[in-house]
């Protein structure tokens, strides 16, 4: 099956990376053809034969960064892991990959309700699905496995877990600002302390507390979820 990328020349990737690592840093109004030009090291024209203008960019630069996500979080489904582990390690893959391209998901998110453009939105939503549906098979799967309970609401914790997410990074970007480094560490632990203390059943919660449980699993991956950062 190809991706998104394979259907990319050499150069629309190159363009595609430099347009990131400009929004990442700068914001959406810094991305210009002339500023990726620049950062690419080709002349403004040379851009205009790869992208015919700045939308058209953005929108290519949606769905890299779609695929760019689902390329880090969906071999998280495949490790060979509990559920609880599973979704520790699922959590802190995302953090790390928030950090690491500073918060560009929330910045496309900003740019896409500015303008109010069907297909930006719909590129938008792309991405936000691709990470529900991970999110979803993640949980329903651990239902299936008796780690979490049957009764759980797995759409309700899919949206709370990316509100969390959204939460821990809109306060970075506005704490540190463009240049600062995120401090993800406490959000790493607190993040699937919370929503495990809701997702084990309820009768291990009764019978030997959630928080011995959460504990637990949320200690498992400490010292290997550094490695993922």
């Amino acid at each position: 099956m190809r991706t998104f990328r394979d259907n990319l020349t050499h150069r629309q990737e190159e363009i595609l990376v430099s347009a990131l690592e400009i929004v990442a840093q700068e914001g959406s109004r810094a991305l210009t053809m002339k500023r990726v030009a620049g950062v690419v090291g080709v002349t403004e024209a040379a851009i205009y034969r790869h992208f015919s203008n700045k939308r058209h960019l953005l929108l290519a630069l949606y769905g890299y960064v779609r695929e760019l996500l689902l390329s880090e979080l969906s071999p998280v489904l495949a490790e060979d892991l509990s559920a609880p582990d599973k979704l520790t390690l699922f959590v802190t893959t995302m953090l790390d990959y928030l950090a690491r391209h500073r918060g560009v998901n929330l910045i496309l998110l900003a740019e896409t309700i500015y303008h109010q453009d069907e297909e930006l939105r719909s590129a938008m939503l792309s991405i936000l699905s691709g990470f529900r549906e991970l999110a979803r098979t993640l949980i329903m799967a651990g239902m299936a496995s008796g780690h979490f309970g049957r009764e759980v609401d797995v759409d309700g914790f899919v949206t709370c877990l990316a509100g969390m997410m959204q939460g821990v990074l809109v306060k970075n970007m506005l704490e540190k600002g463009a240049g600062g480094e995120f401090e993800l560490e406490s959000a790493k632990k607190a993040i699937p302390d919370c929503l495990l203390s809701g997702l084990l059943p309820r009768s291990a919660n009764l019978n030997s507390g959630a928080g011995a449980d959460v504990t637990k699993h949320g200690a498992i991956l400490r010292e290997r979820c550094g490695s993922h950062g």
